[in-house]
Protein backbone atom coordinates (compact mmCIF):
# COMPACT_ATOMS: atom_id res chain seq x y z
CA UNK A 1 0.00 0.00 0.00
CA UNK A 2 1.10 3.17 -1.52
CA UNK A 3 1.31 6.36 1.33
CA UNK A 4 0.31 9.65 -0.65
CA UNK A 5 1.93 12.24 1.50
CA UNK A 6 0.63 15.19 -1.11
CA UNK A 7 -1.71 15.38 -3.60
CA UNK A 8 -2.14 17.64 -6.66
CA UNK A 9 -5.10 18.07 -9.35
CA UNK A 10 -5.08 18.78 -12.49
CA UNK A 11 -8.47 19.56 -14.48
CA UNK A 12 -8.71 17.65 -17.61
CA UNK A 13 -11.40 19.17 -20.06
CA UNK A 14 -10.38 16.42 -23.17
CA UNK A 15 -10.71 13.61 -20.78
CA UNK A 16 -13.36 15.23 -18.88
CA UNK A 17 -12.32 14.00 -15.51
CA UNK A 18 -9.62 15.51 -12.51
CA UNK A 19 -6.42 13.75 -12.46
CA UNK A 20 -5.52 13.09 -8.54
CA UNK A 21 -1.87 13.10 -8.62
CA UNK A 22 -0.22 11.64 -5.32
CA UNK A 23 3.28 12.50 -4.40
CA UNK A 24 4.25 14.88 -6.60
CA UNK A 25 8.02 16.35 -6.64
CA UNK A 26 8.63 14.94 -2.98
CA UNK A 27 10.59 12.12 -3.70
CA UNK A 28 7.97 9.53 -2.78
CA UNK A 29 6.27 7.53 -5.45
CA UNK A 30 4.47 8.73 -7.81
CA UNK A 31 0.35 7.73 -8.29
CA UNK A 32 -2.05 9.15 -10.57
CA UNK A 33 -5.30 8.37 -10.87
CA UNK A 34 -8.42 9.36 -12.82
CA UNK A 35 -11.41 10.72 -10.77
CA UNK A 36 -14.45 10.44 -13.00
CA UNK A 37 -17.25 12.48 -13.01
CA UNK A 38 -19.85 10.28 -11.14
CA UNK A 39 -17.42 9.64 -8.20
CA UNK A 40 -16.78 13.51 -7.20
CA UNK A 41 -19.96 14.21 -7.57
CA UNK A 42 -21.12 11.31 -4.89
CA UNK A 43 -18.53 12.94 -2.58
CA UNK A 44 -18.81 15.89 -3.30
CA UNK A 45 -22.87 15.71 -2.09
CA UNK A 46 -21.59 13.84 0.66
CA UNK A 47 -19.32 16.13 2.02
CA UNK A 48 -21.48 18.13 4.06
CA UNK A 49 -22.78 15.07 6.20
CA UNK A 50 -19.32 14.37 6.46
CA UNK A 51 -18.52 17.93 7.96
CA UNK A 52 -21.52 18.01 10.35
CA UNK A 53 -20.71 14.32 12.13
CA UNK A 54 -17.24 15.30 12.26
CA UNK A 55 -16.92 19.35 12.71
CA UNK A 56 -17.73 20.52 16.40
CA UNK A 57 -17.92 23.56 14.87
CA UNK A 58 -20.58 23.28 12.77
CA UNK A 59 -22.76 20.47 14.61
CA UNK A 60 -22.49 22.65 17.59
CA UNK A 61 -24.18 25.67 15.96
CA UNK A 62 -27.42 26.19 15.91
CA UNK A 63 -28.92 24.34 12.69
CA UNK A 64 -30.07 27.57 11.01
CA UNK A 65 -26.59 28.94 11.40
CA UNK A 66 -24.77 25.27 10.35
CA UNK A 67 -24.49 26.69 6.58
CA UNK A 68 -22.17 29.84 7.29
CA UNK A 69 -20.44 27.69 10.07
CA UNK A 70 -19.34 25.40 7.48
CA UNK A 71 -18.28 27.66 5.04
CA UNK A 72 -16.58 29.72 7.05
CA UNK A 73 -14.85 26.89 8.48
CA UNK A 74 -13.80 25.83 4.71
CA UNK A 75 -13.26 29.26 3.65
CA UNK A 76 -10.40 29.15 6.93
CA UNK A 77 -9.20 26.17 5.29
CA UNK A 78 -7.72 28.28 2.16
CA UNK A 79 -6.20 31.04 4.15
CA UNK A 80 -3.45 27.69 4.81
CA UNK A 81 -3.38 26.20 1.36
CA UNK A 82 -0.99 23.00 1.32
CA UNK A 83 -3.11 21.10 -1.63
CA UNK A 84 -2.51 22.25 -5.38
CA UNK A 85 -3.88 22.51 -8.54
CA UNK A 86 -0.96 21.16 -11.31
CA UNK A 87 -2.21 23.48 -14.53
CA UNK A 88 1.61 23.74 -15.87
CA UNK A 89 2.59 20.18 -16.19
CA UNK A 90 2.03 17.66 -19.03
CA UNK A 91 1.21 14.28 -17.80
CA UNK A 92 1.88 11.85 -21.07
CA UNK A 93 4.37 10.07 -19.35
CA UNK A 94 2.62 8.85 -16.41
CA UNK A 95 -0.42 6.64 -16.93
CA UNK A 96 -2.95 7.17 -14.79
CA UNK A 97 -4.89 4.63 -12.57
CA UNK A 98 -8.96 5.00 -13.03
CA UNK A 99 -9.58 5.40 -9.21
CA UNK A 100 -12.90 3.01 -8.40
CA UNK A 101 -14.01 3.74 -4.86
CA UNK A 102 -12.72 6.30 -2.31
CA UNK A 103 -13.18 5.46 1.65
CA UNK A 104 -12.93 8.35 3.93
CA UNK A 105 -12.97 7.94 7.62
CA UNK A 106 -12.70 10.32 10.73
CA UNK A 107 -10.43 9.08 13.99
CA UNK A 108 -8.22 11.46 16.34
CA UNK A 109 -9.35 14.52 14.95
CA UNK A 110 -7.80 12.60 11.03
CA UNK A 111 -9.11 11.92 8.09
CA UNK A 112 -8.03 8.26 6.68
CA UNK A 113 -8.84 8.54 2.52
CA UNK A 114 -8.50 4.75 1.29
CA UNK A 115 -8.28 4.78 -2.21
CA UNK A 116 -8.89 1.68 -4.00
CA UNK A 117 -8.31 0.68 -7.86
CA UNK A 118 -9.85 -2.54 -8.52
CA UNK A 119 -13.21 -4.27 -7.57
CA UNK A 120 -11.62 -6.31 -5.00
CA UNK A 121 -11.01 -5.88 -1.09
CA UNK A 122 -7.11 -4.34 -1.50
CA UNK A 123 -6.48 -0.73 -0.81
CA UNK A 124 -3.97 0.71 -3.48
CA UNK A 125 -3.02 3.31 -1.50
CA UNK A 126 -3.72 6.01 1.85
CA UNK A 127 -3.45 9.27 2.55
CA UNK A 128 -4.06 10.69 6.20
CA UNK A 129 -5.18 14.23 6.40
CA UNK A 130 -6.21 17.26 9.06
CA UNK A 131 -9.11 18.73 8.77
CA UNK A 132 -7.36 21.74 6.88
CA UNK A 133 -6.20 19.47 3.90
CA UNK A 134 -9.93 17.68 3.68
CA UNK A 135 -10.97 21.17 3.29
CA UNK A 136 -8.64 21.81 0.75
CA UNK A 137 -9.35 18.35 -0.89
CA UNK A 138 -12.82 18.85 -1.20
CA UNK A 139 -12.13 22.89 -2.86
CA UNK A 140 -10.09 21.30 -5.35
CA UNK A 141 -12.40 18.89 -6.01
CA UNK A 142 -15.38 21.35 -6.40
CA UNK A 143 -13.24 23.82 -8.18
CA UNK A 144 -12.69 20.95 -10.79
CA UNK A 145 -16.56 20.47 -10.95
CA UNK A 146 -16.67 24.12 -11.70
CA UNK A 147 -14.48 24.28 -14.34
CA UNK A 148 -15.70 20.96 -15.98
CA UNK A 149 -19.11 22.19 -16.00
CA UNK A 150 -20.03 19.17 -13.89
CA UNK A 151 -23.41 21.27 -13.12
CA UNK A 152 -22.56 21.61 -9.40
CA UNK A 153 -23.58 24.75 -7.11
CA UNK A 154 -21.15 27.43 -6.69
CA UNK A 155 -21.26 26.82 -3.10
CA UNK A 156 -19.81 23.77 -1.57
CA UNK A 157 -21.38 23.85 1.75
CA UNK A 158 -24.96 24.80 1.74
CA UNK A 159 -26.33 22.69 4.53
CA UNK A 160 -29.64 24.24 4.57
CA UNK A 161 -30.58 23.30 0.93
CA UNK A 162 -28.59 20.66 -0.66
CA UNK A 163 -29.55 20.10 -4.32
CA UNK A 164 -29.54 16.66 -5.35
CA UNK A 165 -26.81 16.46 -8.24
CA UNK A 166 -27.96 15.13 -11.69
CA UNK A 167 -25.51 12.53 -13.63
CA UNK A 168 -25.69 12.81 -17.02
Amino acid sequence: MINLASLSFHFDVVEDRIRLIGNLDNGQQRVDFWLTRRLVLRLLDASPKLLLQTSEKVSRTPFEHQSAMAQFEHDEAQQAQLVRQDASLTHKDVEALLLRRLDISFQKEQYRLSFFVSDDAACFAISVLSRQEMHQILHWMHKGCLQLKWGVSNSLFDLNEQPTTRLQ
